[in-house]
This record gives structure tokens, C-alpha cells and sequence, in this order.
């Protein structure tokens, strides 16, 4: 008898061990991005986000017919915290320290240069990581204005050995008016499909370059 209990203890724990690995292989298996719904508009959205977001709100301030759009327009943004803005001005400032130029901040930069570098963080319409996921070389894509020319990819990262399992994610990029991938500029996006009354937001990964290296050009 003693040994047939420690036969069913084994037993029971080996299934208590491969039912928890089966359902954590489950659980990453079926990862989804939560789509994030906000009761407001977009620039309302940014508002909204405690110390994420003010070196935008500072440009945007700036560029009152853009703030105008993301709360009115039907849009898609692809949204900048303040690490891409620190990183931008960290490079443009060291740039002008070698040339012996006094240094310059986002309420300095001239107001074409900022709506032009704006404009291709926002296109028309809504754009969702379901209208890129099928295509497989991704999408080019309209900057608001100016008839610059964009690009996103869709992507998905791998979650304990279930390949493209994990996390959602598009590639944003900046093609540099070039057809050879070898000049392009990417950035990964950090969140997608946060959707607001009158935009969807993309929040790209906090390393990127505001202005993908053009600031002060």
C-alpha cells in the first residue's frame, strides 16, 4: 500500500507540473495586445500620460494647427516620448558644439523645421497593426503634409519558444527618399492600437531619434 501512495504521489505531481507548463504555454501562445480605449482625442490622450509626453506637448503648443488635428482630424500618430526628444537635441547640440554654435532647444528650432519633422509622425485616417499584418513587405505610408513618403512593417516577437507568439510591434521608418533599404532609418513601436474618439496611437520604442537624425539640418 505504501508504495502504490508514493506511485500516485509522483503521478499526481508529475500532472500538476505538465498541466502548469501547459498552461503557461497556453498563456504565451494566445498573447494578445490589449487595444487600449481612451474617452477623449488624441492630444487630450497625451495630456493625459504624467511626464511621457512633455517635450511633445511643448512642440505641439508650438504647432497650434497640428495640435488642432490630433484633436479633430481622423489620424493615426505615431507618438514620441521625451527620451527621443533628449536624444535628438543631445546629437544636434554636440554637432554644434564642434562647429562652435551656441546650443538649441525645441522652444528654439524654427517653426517650418518642427511641422515639417511633425507631419511624418501622422497620417491620414486609421491604421491599425490588422491592416499591416498580412503584407509582407510592409506599407509605405503619407505624411500629413508635404507628400513625404513613410513606411511600417508589422512584426511580431517570439514568447517562450512560440514564435511570433509575443508581443506586437510595427517598424516604423523613415526610407530617406531612397528605394535601398540600406538607407533606411527604423524605429519599433514600445504599444500599438491605443485608440481614442478620433485617432489611433502608436507609441514608438523610447531610443528613437526624434526627427530619425534630420533635427537641426
Amino acid at each position: 500500500m505504501k508504495k502504490i501512495s508514493i506511485n500516485l504521489l509522483v503521478w499526481f505531481g508529475i500532472t500538476i507540473v505538465i498541466a502548469s507548463s501547459c498552461k503557461k504555454q497556453s498563456e504565451y501562445y494566445k498573447y494578445e495586445n490589449k487595444i487600449q480605449d481612451y474617452n477623449g482625442n488624441a492630444y487630450d490622450y497625451i495630456l493625459s500620460q504624467n511626464n511621457v509626453y512633455d517635450s511633445l506637448i511643448l512642440v505641439l503648443d508650438r504647432l497650434e494647427p497640428l495640435k488642432d488635428t490630433l484633436k479633430n482630424k481622423n489620424v493615426t500618430f505615431f507618438a514620441i516620448t521625451n527620451k527621443s526628444f533628449d536624444n535628438a537635441i543631445k546629437d544636434l547640440n554636440i554637432k554644434r558644439a564642434i562647429s562652435n554654435k551656441s546650443p538649441l532647444y525645441l522652444k528654439d528650432i524654427d517653426l517650418l523645421s518642427l511641422d515639417t519633422l511633425m507631419c511624418r509622425y501622422i497620417i491620414k485616417g486609421s491604421l491599425k497593426t490588422d491592416s499591416v499584418q498580412k503584407l509582407v513587405d510592409g506599407l509605405f505610408i503619407q505624411s500629413l503634409k508635404y507628400n513625404y513618403q513613410m513606411h511600417t512593417q508589422y512584426r511580431s516577437l517570439n514568447a517562450s519558444g512560440f514564435v511570433n507568439g509575443g508581443q506586437q510591434q510595427l517598424v516604423f521608418t523613415d526610407p530617406n527618399e531612397s528605394i535601398f533599404e540600406r538607407y533606411w532609418e527604423s524605429i519599433p513601436t514600445n504599444s500599438v492600437n491605443i485608440s481614442t474618439n478620433n485617432s489611433i496611437i502608436h507609441v514608438l520604442a523610447p531610443d528613437h531619434n526624434f526627427g530619425f537624425n534630420k533635427l537641426g539640418r
